[in-house]
């Protein structure tokens, strides 16, 4: 656990639990961690810079398309739908690798579904930023099932929407978010040890879900090899982040040969 919250720190029960208080400092919980680069992405008050935005109105057509015309201007030209799946490169960015790690190295749970929160993206081209959430943080009793009610209650509903009104693959979008939360996860147990994470990488990786679904999730993270004999992960959709200018591709990750430069 972190250091000094100023009265805020997490004390374990009698069950090995976390009592978490629901005024408790997120940001100062990762002050000298390895995970500090997740302050600032998930807040409870606004800063009163950048647009806000309710997550739930991103299903509409028309409120995406302002989003995404604002952030196309980057990229003058280029293609629609790398514009938007690099959109969504940030947006599940953030909304995957602070939330993990709260979850499964602090086991606070967050309230992230898509009417629970607010997008906060940038004032002139609309990248995401930062989440603003209107409800109390709780005790994450069991952070894989927490994980799942994120991908129910906040990915799945978006990525529908987004596929939609959008014109790109869904499983490009899912992609996307697997790409991030099997990064962030693997981190938290290089970091914290691999038994915290066990449940999060089983949503990741088993083909099916604890509800009985098809996992969307499954098979988008390969693992591949260099001739030398080192293992890494490759994307099984690319992202098409390597058409747009100024942008680089994701290397030995992606699995098309143009945008591995």
């Amino acid at each position: 656990m972190a250091g000094n919250l100023s009265g805020q720190i997490p004390t374990s029960d009698s069950e090995g639990g976390f009592i978490v208080s629901p005024a408790i400092d997120l940001d100062r919980l990762l002050e000298g961690s390895p995970f500090s680069y997740c302050r600032g992405k998930l807040l409870r008050t606004s800063t009163g810079s950048g647009s806000l935005v309710s997550c739930s109105d991103l299903q509409e057509a028309a409120v995406l398309e302002v989003l995404i015309s604002r952030y196309a201007r980057k990229f003058p030209g280029s293609d629609r739908r790398a514009v938007v799946s690099m959109w969504t490169l940030y947006y599940f960015s953030i909304l995957t690798m602070a939330p993990c790690v709260h979850l499964f190295a602090h086991r606070i749970g967050l309230p992230l579904r898509l009417n629970q929160v607010s997008l906060v993206c940038n004032e002139d081209t609309a990248e995401p930023e930062a989440f603003l959430m209107t409800a109390d943080t709780f005790t994450a009793s069991n952070p894989g099932a927490e994980l799942h009610d994120l991908m129910l209650g906040h990915i799945e509903p978006l990525v529908e929407a987004i596929a939609a009104n959008a014109a790109v693959a869904p499983k490009l979008l899912w992609n996307n978010v697997a790409a991030y939360l099997s990064w962030i996860l693997k981190e938290i147990a290089h970091q914290r040890g691999p038994e915290l994470v066990e449940d999060g990488l089983a949503l990741l990786d088993e083909p099916i879900w604890p509800d009985g679904r098809r996992n969307p999730l499954h098979g988008m993270i390969r693992i591949a090899r260099q001739q030398c004999g080192l293992e890494f992960s490759r994307r099984k959709v690319c992202c098409l982040r390597y058409n747009l200018p100024g942008v680089a591709g994701c290397g030995e990750a992606c699995p098309v040969p143009d945008g591995r430069h």
